[in-house]
């Protein structure tokens, strides 16, 4: 693991998108676990890193995509942790909402995403635990949620990030919602420009710091 702020680290051996740790006063979260084909370095790394973080308690998950939640349920088995998705993405996993893309139509007949057992579904915006914050971020998908850890903004594919923490448009083949989507990156850029903001983790762009030109 790498550090990124103080309790917040960047996960190694993650496969598919970037993962993240972050850890509170008595409770640790995975953010992001990525695809299943990972999953057994990413549990032998959290393992390694107990001494630093702790045991793993909580993964939070910014959406369903098998790219970010597949290692989700493995994970969950071998860490007793409890998983946290958004409630619109939980109900997509269970069949109950179809996809709005042929994209993710199709994607989801061939690749996998179990909901893990007794997942908590989350609407509106909260805290996971003290200091953890998630806010509703849709458009990617529906259920899509974005998580802040003081001033570290973990925005999952909710948008793109550059180098100097600006927020632009993600792919539009990956969009369910396109208006949504650019409701949405607007919303972030007002929370980066707020101020409370000085690193931004995204799914798959590099770590960013917020520069003052970006504010």
């Amino acid at each position: 693991m790498r550090l990124i702020a103080q309790d917040c680290y960047q996960l190694d051996r993650q496969k598919g998108s970037h993962g993240f740790v972050v850890v509170g006063a008595a409770r640790t979260a995975v953010v992001d676990p990525g695809m299943s084909s990972g999953s057994d370095g990413v549990i032998a790394e959290l393992r390694a890193g107990e001494a630093t973080t702790g045991p793993v308690t909580d993964i939070v998950l910014t959406h369903y995509d098998v790219d970010h939640a597949q290692a989700a349920q493995r994970l969950q088995e071998a860490l007793g942790a409890t998983v946290w998705i958004g409630a619109a993405d939980a109900d997509i996993l269970r069949g109950r909402r179809t996809p709005h893309t042929l994209f993710r139509k199709v994607l989801q007949r061939l690749v996998r995403v179990a909901l893990p057992a007794g997942a908590r579904e989350l609407t509106g915006a909260g805290e996971i635990f003290p200091a953890l914050a998630y806010f509703p971020t849709p458009g990617h998908t529906p259920g899509h949620v974005a998580y802040q850890w003081r001033g570290v903004l973990f925005t999952g594919d909710a948008a793109r990030v550059s180098a100097g923490g600006g927020v632009g448009d993600f792919a539009a083949i990956f969009i369910d919602d396109k208006p949504t989507a650019a409701a949405t990156v607007g919303l972030l850029a007002e929370r980066i420009d707020s101020g409370s903001v000085e690193w931004i983790c995204s799914g798959h762009d590099p770590v960013a710091r917020v520069t003052s030109a970006t504010r």
